[in-house]
């Protein structure tokens, strides 16, 4: 694997990770609204240039902190609530220079639970943690 080099469009948030084999494209409204695709990683496999200076914002049951950049805004990434090396952290793919979207693999998961998506791809749409029961 190879190490890519990310950033948010002013540059104040960086951060290098392995080039990601998978991303996720989540309709929650976050996600869809800022146009995020998600990779994870360990959160210590993720070395951030400097201690990011982000804002966090955190919605419905409040586990998840949303990071943006301070500066211009963009979503970079995401945390659990009061974890400092967890399991895993998820960063805004979007952000990494160079990705080249065909050597990924796009899982899409329905957390929106309206079954829309603005990528496409061939594999099944993973339910939403809070889907209802199927009948």
């Amino acid at each position: 694997m190879s190490k890519v080099s990310a950033s948010c469009h002013c540059g104040a948030v960086r951060f290098e990770v392995e080039q990601p084999t998978q991303v996720l494209d989540c309709n929650c409204s976050h996600c869809r609204l800022y146009g995020s695709l998600i990779a994870y990683y360990p959160q210590r496999d993720v070395h951030f240039a400097s201690p990011p200076d982000t804002f966090i914002y955190m919605w419905g049951d409040r586990e998840l902190e949303f990071h943006h950049c301070r500066t211009c805004g963009c979503a970079t990434h995401t945390t659990l609530v009061g974890t400092v090396d967890a399991e895993k952290i998820g960063v805004n793919a979007r952000l990494i220079r160079g990705l080249d979207p065909k050597r990924v693999r796009l899982v899409q998961k329905n957390n929106g639970n309206d079954g829309i998506f603005w990528t496409h791809t061939e594999s099944p749409v993973l339910p939403s943690h809070d889907a209802p029961p199927s009948e």
